[in-house]
């Protein structure tokens, strides 16, 4: 529950920054503001997000105790601290504040520390899993994602950081950019969404889980991130052309494996045996559609030749309406769910309880989600027409949407929808505010 407390207040501060014009399109996209943002959003919000429901969800996979999970508390200061760090040399590159921009390589050394201790349980955890399933090697390939996406970054701050002088480092910075943004958008955080929304869609709308293509799925996986990987070793040791080659079978993997995780999805759901969705299922929905605008946006991206910003626009789709959508939307039912646990376990067939549907109110939640997806799509259109006036209003949108679905989540910590009758029952517990209690 911290880490999605931290993780909302980031995403809060990005679109905040975004809307006060701070960053890309009114920027240059390599700008050092526009590199606030983005670490803002990809490492504070995406990738905290994804650290908590992985702490969440990787024991639940594999029916056993999670590994190490004693270290989650100081990867998570860990995590934030070198954050706060990098954003500080990001700035000092800008101008914005008086401190060395140096200070982002230690930062980035503590985000790769606090990261790598995630990493390492997840993984220690999932390997004693007997069988491992679809859901288990989908985020396997994620965090091998993570890694390439973590050593690329702190090379990036070493270079960025003037504390070397290195042929080497110097090059890297333009060659490799590229396949940064495409490791953590894509090989980490897109595969671990698929791998995690397996299992939830199919707990959510009470369907068995699609795995016709699940051979499939995992090797268009793996074929992609190796596909990522030969394209940035093409891209710093040898041609342009090649790296372009490669990368471009990379992009058609991915766009593969969204093809059959969309498939099985829908086979899922036409399975279904709840046949009214719920709200966090039916904005899942519309994010799945943002994912398939995404990798169609990236794929023109990479054949097409025009001035019009079709990849920046591509990776905000994937990122807003894709991940953050989809992010936004499990919280819904994945948070009250905690709360219900944390609140109600110690008296569970002893008294009478709330439903976990109790907790929230889909009529007032659905109004933010509409605004939500819709400013998402409007400031993309915006972005890729190069208004960024009108993109700034659009992200003034966003920002009411999630403070208003931040809102929701507040009331559902504090039983504020729970029947009055039925709210704090003798034994119950009361749950705090950011983190969880049990036992």
């Amino acid at each position: 529950m911290s880490y999605f407390a931290a993780a909302l207040v980031f995403l809060l501060a990005g679109l905040a920054l975004m809307a006060g014009g701070f960053g890309f399109p009114a920027n240059a996209v390599e700008a050092p503001d526009t590199l606030v943002v983005v670490h803002l959003i990809a490492v504070g919000w995406l990738c905290l997000l994804f650290c908590g429901a992985l702490l969440q969800f990787v024991p639940v996979l594999t029916a056993s105790e999670a590994r190490l999970g004693r270290l989650a508390a100081p990867a998570l200061l860990s995590i934030v601290g070198g954050l706060a760090m990098l954003v500080a040399g990001f700035l000092a590159m800008g101008g914005h504040v008086g401190v060395p921009s140096s200070i982002m390589l230690p930062g980035a050394f503590l985000l790769m520390a606090g990261l790598g201790v995630l990493a390492l349980s997840f993984v220690l955890t999932i390997l004693g899993e007997t069988r491992p399933g679809l859901s288990s090697i989908l985020v396997t390939f994620g965090l091998a994602g993570l890694t390439a996406t973590a050593l690329l970054g702190t090379g990036f701050a070493a270079a960025l950081s003037g504390l070397f002088d290195s042929a080497f480092l110097d090059g890297l910075l333009p060659a490799a950019i590229p396949f940064h943004g495409a490791f953590g958008l894509l090989g980490w955080m897109t595969v671990t969404a698929i791998g995690v929304s397996y299992r939830l869609f199919s707990m959510f709308v009470l369907a068995p889980e699609a795995t016709a293509s699940a051979r499939r799925v995992a090797l268009s996986a793996s074929a992609a991130l190796l596909g990522g990987l030969a394209a940035l070793s093409a891209a710093l040791f040898s041609g342009g052309g090649v790296a372009w080659a490669v990368s471009l079978l990379a992009v058609a993997l991915a766009c593969l494996l969204a093809c059959l995780y969309l498939s099985d999805i829908a086979a899922m759901f036409r399975a279904r045996r709840r046949r009214q969705l719920e709200l966090n299922s039916q904005a899942g929905v519309v994010a799945l559609a943002f994912l398939a605008a995404g990798l169609i946006a990236l794929a023109a991206g990479q054949f097409l030749e025009t001035a019009w910003p079709v990849t920046p626009a591509a990776f905000y789709l994937l990122a807003m309406g894709w991940l953050t959508g989809l992010g936004l939307a499990q919280l819904y039912k994945i948070i009250p769910f905690l709360t219900w646990l944390e609140g109600y376990g110690p008296v569970m067939g002893k008294t009478a309880v709330p439903r976990v549907q109790d907790l929230v109110s889909e009529r007032v939640a659905r109004k933010w989600f509409v605004l939500y997806f819709a400013s998402v799509a409007l400031a993309s259109a915006l972005m890729l027409a190069g208004m960024p006036t009108g993109f700034r209003i659009a992200a003034v949108l966003q920002f009411i949407a999630v403070a208003g679905l931040g809102l929701e989540y507040v009331r559902a910590r504090r039983l504020s929808y729970a029947p009055e009758a039925l709210r704090l029952p003798a034994g119950a517990r009361r749950p705090h505010l950011i983190y969880a209690a049990y036992g």
